[in-house]
């Protein structure tokens, strides 16, 4: 038999993140546990098949008594007449006696709660772990998580830089996997590269020359259906060598029981240990369960990122992230393919909305820049109050702005349709801005079906502002895109006639008369 330390795995999570280290323990099939830890915050998760079956937290916003306080299970005056609250089996236990809870709800409860706990892990950027076969959950605590379906969730959200990073070549190969009930959940390029892919290893440039679809978007849909457990991946940088899963497997072990159902025993499973002693009775409990509807105003309303993710301004990038990976999970747009177009339109902006905010927000140098200019808009709407303007007023202002400057930002990058929805937005909330309309009808140019919307929001801008000779030129360049070359001219020759001395219309029209001779 193997000595017990050559069968446990040590590393971290810059080399290998717990995202990949649960897509290597589930598709080994290992049972074990996962220590995991970052400074005074500690984890332990269970496997049983490679399943996630069982975590503990010293982190007080994962114990049983805060998530029942959460969900309104459970009152501050419920909480004193519980002789140990903070031990998640004794309260459980207590709870299901007394029937305040059942035994489905306690279940449901715990399960919420081992799911929280993974996805708080997941938005670690540091840690280091130990994984290990010789600690083993007693069957009593097993609980079903959907661990495969969670990180496909998980792998959508991650960025393209991120994705790219985890690939050391494209000879990497991938071949499918004996799962297929999660292939309905999946997007239509998901869907495709596993179409592709057989049981017969094919490399990732192989798969960027059949799909025709861009590397990066390639290599985002290998990897989040690797991580959903739906394709094996071979000739990486694997945390488990194939030597010593064997190891693992064909040891006989001796097992240990490490969570007691009556308290988690010192020497096996983190103690809680809060930043803070947990008070007798909480002095505020932070409602983090949102509703769709809830969501979506929060994010059309919001007056900076912070508020887009919930979070507080001085907030750690840990907790940065956690926010953001738990809002995408729950309100990713794939989740809501059965609503109408309206609502799903709104949910795509709003996620386009959330990850921008996650980006910009977990850089510390777009940070710090960010941080300036909120700092400055805040000082800017304070000296906007004292015009005599509404509250509402101002807020629609600053929507409008706010919009506009992400929308034109991203027209500039030649991103036509992530621009189009937010110079839309600053057009409807501000409708008199002349530039507001002119750009969101340059946006629309590009789309030979809104050609005649477009030119509508062009006119309305120099209706609005006469003397713009941008807004004029803006005009004309739109009618030489659709061969309207007349109208071109004409709306020079009007420009010139204001401002006789515009060189850039005086050659725009120069060349349009030479090309008619």
């Amino acid at each position: 038999m193997a000595p017990q330390s050559e069968l446990e795995l040590k590393g971290n999570f810059v080399s290998h993140p717990f995202a990949e280290l649960l897509a290597e323990i589930g598709q080994a099939r290992l049972n074990g546990s996962l220590r995991v830890s970052d400074h005074e915050k500690k984890c332990v998760v269970y496997f049983k098949s490679g399943q996630i079956v069982f975590a503990v937290s010293n982190q007080r916003s994962t114990r049983i008594f805060d998530i029942l306080l959460r969900r309104g299970k459970l009152s501050k005056d419920d909480l004193v007449k519980i002789p140990n609250f903070s031990n998640d089996f004794e309260i459980s236990d207590f709870l299901v006696k007394h029937r305040m809870l059942s035994q489905s709800e306690r279940d449901l409860i715990f399960r919420e709660q081992v799911e929280g706990i993974v996805v708080d892990i997941l938005a670690w950027t540091n840690g280091d772990w130990i994984f290990s076969p010789l600690a083993r959950i007693r069957d009593g605590l097993v609980f079903d998580i959907a661990t495969a379906k969670n990180l496909l969730y998980y792998g959508r959200c991650l960025t393209p830089d991120f994705v790219l990073g985890r690939f050391r070549t494209m000879d990497e190969t991938f071949r499918r996997s004996e799962m297929s009930e999660l292939g309905s959940d999946l997007t239509m390029e998901e869907g495709f590269i596993l179409s592709r892919v057989d049981q017969a290893p094919i490399s990732a440039t192989d798969l960027v020359s059949l799909s025709s679809m861009p590397e990066v978007k390639v290599l985002h849909s290998l990897y989040t259906l690797w991580l959903g457990g739906l394709l094996v991946r071979d000739h990486w940088n694997a945390a488990f060598s194939p030597t010593l899963v064997t190891a693992i497997k064909s040891a006989k072990l001796e097992l240990r029981t490490e969570a007691k159902d009556r308290s988690l025993e010192k020497g096996t499973v983190p103690e809680p240990k809060p930043e803070a002693p947990i008070p007798a009775v909480p002095e505020k409990v932070v409602e983090t369960v949102i509703s769709l509807s809830e969501y979506l105003r929060r994010v059309e309303n919001a007056a900076t990122y912070y508020d887009i993710l919930g979070v507080d301004a001085k907030a750690e990038t840990d907790e940065l992230k956690k926010a953001y990976l738990h809002l995408a999970k729950n309100f990713h747009p794939d989740r809501f393919r059965s609503e109408t177009t309206e609502n799903l339109k709104r949910i795509q902006n709003a996620f386009t909305e959330l990850a921008h905010a996650h980006e910009t927000l977990k850089n510390p140098e777009s940070r710090e820049v960010y941080d300036y200019r909120a700092r400055k808009e805040i000082a800017d709407r304070e000296a906007r109050s004292s015009t005599g303007e509404t509250t509402t007023e101002q807020r629609t202002r600053e929507q409008a702005n706010e919009n506009f400057d992400r929308g034109f930002s991203l027209l500039m990058e030649n991103d036509i349709d992530g621009a189009l929805p937010f110079l839309a937005r600053a057009a409807h909330f501000s409708p008199k801005s002349a530039k507001y309309r002119a750009y969101h009808g340059r946006a629309l140019a590009f789309d030979e079906t809104k050609r005649h919307k477009a030119e509508a929001e062009m006119q309305a801008a120099i209706k609005l502002d006469p003397d713009n000779a941008s807004f004029r030129i803006m005009l004309a360049e739109f009618f030489i895109q659709y061969n309207l070359m007349k109208r071109a001219e004409g709306e020079l020759s009007r420009l010139l006639a204001i401002f006789p001395s515009n060189r850039e219309a005086r050659v725009l029209l120069d060349s349009l008369k030479v090309q008619s001779r």
